[in-house]
């Protein structure tokens, strides 16, 4: 394969498998089918016409400017935009009297400050993506022994369940790519991590009140990555809150979550107004330090004490160390500025 491109001068990529977000192709074919998908169906078409029409769609697509810039593949291809039919009636055609080199250097010039625009373009849109796809999504990382349920399709009609398991993380092979072990009969798997999820076993049966259903339905509504405002049933002071990243989602095997402290600095910590969007407070993580005591690190504060960790807390549905939540699933994006302060 690899001589028969090096033969046609044929550029090959690879993206990762199970991730259509890192093959930009998929998003071309989309566009492409859409219009395919009009073009057959007139009334007087066939679908064997979309033949006939894909030139037409490529032309289509090809004279469309990239978003963020006054340039089209067109012009990167040929130096110019497509002239239509209308074109010629709306006035004539201005000839450039031009040397040969002259006309060399200006079309040189002219595809260097359209690529070095559209490439500028291309890291701006990423840059806008990956804030927008961070908001709602996280790493997932697994250990060995962790059990996981596989999705699998095998083509079977929509009443078949498509995720089997449990399997067992054997092995990682890459930061998306796992090797899983059937716990039946002992088959090997390699799966990506889009495949795969954590499995925590039967959910058990509850006997519960209303009031507990409920508090259970809001528990399992908790979001990886999001903020919450919660009140500790331990604290001393009955209007003392609490604010805190959920760093591990509900677990219905254990009945619990955890929760990266955070401390607001502001001048009114004891009255939260839901109003006010987090990225306008002064909230830091807590951590730590070795003999048990916690802190927070001030602006003016460079290091953190030796030894300390991040101020992290399991808290179950019931028992002395529940809480209740006040205000729940903040988003994430409000509070880069302060992650980022975190992680210097």
């Amino acid at each position: 394969m690899q001589t028969f491109l090096k033969q046609f001068k044929i550029r090959c990529g690879y993206s990762i498998p199970y991730h259509p977000q890192s093959n930009p192709v998929e998003r071309v074919h989309r566009y492409i089918n859409a219009l395919l998908r009009v073009a057959v169906s007139r009334s007087d078409a066939v679908h064997d016409d979309w033949a006939v029409c894909l030139p037409y769609v490529e032309f289509s697509y090809n004279k469309k400017f990239i978003p963020g810039t006054k340039v089209s593949p067109f012009m990167l291809h040929n130096g110019y935009q497509p002239l239509y039919p209308e074109d010629l009636a709306n006035g004539p055609i201005k000839c450039q009297n031009k040397t040969y080199q002259e006309k060399l250097e200006f079309t040189t010039e002219m595809f260097e400050q359209m690529e070095k625009i559209v490439r500028e373009a291309n890291e701006e849109a990423k840059a806008k993506q990956k804030v927008n796809y961070d908001a709602t999504h996280f790493d997932v990382e697994f250990q060995m022994g962790d059990s996981v349920l596989h999705f699998c399709d095998a083509g079977l009609d929509k009443l078949h369940f498509k995720w089997h398991g449990p399997y067992e993380v054997v092995e990682k092979k890459s930061p998306v790519k796992y090797i899983i072990k059937d716990a039946l009969d002992g088959q090997l798997v390699e799966a990506s991590v889009q495949q795969i999820i954590p499995f925590y076993g039967e959910e058990p049966v509850y006997d519960d009140d209303d009031e507990m259903i409920q508090s259970r339905g809001e528990w399992k509504s908790l979001k990886h990555g999001t903020f919450v405002v919660f009140k500790r049933h331990d604290d001393v002071s009955w209007d003392h809150l609490h604010v805190g990243e959920i760093t591990q989602a509900y677990n219905p095997i254990t009945g619990a979550i955890e929760i990266l402290h955070y401390v607001d600095m502001g001048p009114n910590d004891r009255t939260w107004d839901p109003a006010k969007s987090m990225e306008k407070r002064r909230i830091f993580v807590e951590y730590v330090d070795p003999e048990g005591n916690s802190y927070t690190r001030k602006r003016n504060t460079t290091q953190l004490i030796p030894g300390s960790t991040e101020f992290r807390r399991k808290y179950a549905l019931q028992g002395r160390e529940s809480i209740t939540i006040i205000v729940k699933n903040f988003n994430r994006r409000l509070h880069e500025s302060q992650r980022l302060f975190k992680e210097k």
